[in-house]
């Protein structure tokens, strides 16, 4: 069976397709982008469901892994309904943009966590000024129990948050498989064609 090729603007629209069937309500940037070496699709969006949630759509669209221990870039198979095809996109990088909505409910879920450390300390509540503004000065302030500075935990809680507990199932990417990888990497998240948790 012949394989069909695909170009990265052809592997965007699909999916563009595939992110509109999981996620209907939310508004993507999908653009794709050539270089001498292969393609990119960049995707983006503002709140709504997480990069994780994201990331198991876009991810499924990569046509290549790297290995760092081997300096080598692989590549990864797929088909869609059966078919094999080749995607024109290497890989897919994700970017979500966080409205000031989201920011302050990321700081007031660590504030509410933290409330009496924050209190016996003597320290405020940070504002959304300052998590915007002042990222450095919150990465000084930390407190027992808490694992990492001020900055990163309401960075980590804004990266988690999520207006939905699950996706949709989209046709399109129930249509799309990873049949293999080019069996040269154990670090391939494919290797031997079963996704890596």
């Amino acid at each position: 069976m012949a394989t069909k090729y695909l170009t990265c603007a052809e592997t965007a629209k699909l999916l563009r397709k595939a992110l509109k069937e999981t996620f209907p309500d939310i508004k993507f940037s999908v653009k794709s982008d050539t270089y001498r070496e292969g393609g990119a699709i960049h995707v983006n969006w503002t709140d709504g469901p997480n990069l994780k949630q994201v990331e198991a759509v876009g991810k499924r669209f990569e046509s290549s892994y790297v290995d760092s221990t081997f300096d080598y870039k692989g590549s990864i198979y797929h088909s869609i309904d059966g078919y094999p095809v080749s995607l024109g996109s290497d890989f897919v990088f994700h970017t979500r943009e966080h409205s000031d909505t989201l920011i302050q409910k990321a700081i007031d879920g660590v504030y509410r966590r933290f409330e009496s450390s924050f209190k016996a300390a003597g320290v405020p509540k940070p504002s959304l000024y300052d998590f915007k503004n002042n990222g450095r000065e919150l990465e000084k302030i930390g407190f027992d129990g808490m694992p990492k500075s001020l900055y990163v935990q309401i960075k980590a809680l804004l990266g988690s948050l999520s207006d939905r507990l699950e996706i949709n199932k989209s046709k399109t990417l129930d249509s799309l498989k990873v049949t293999h990888d080019d069996g040269y990497s154990m670090h391939s998240p494919y290797h031997f064609g079963v996704p890596a948790e």
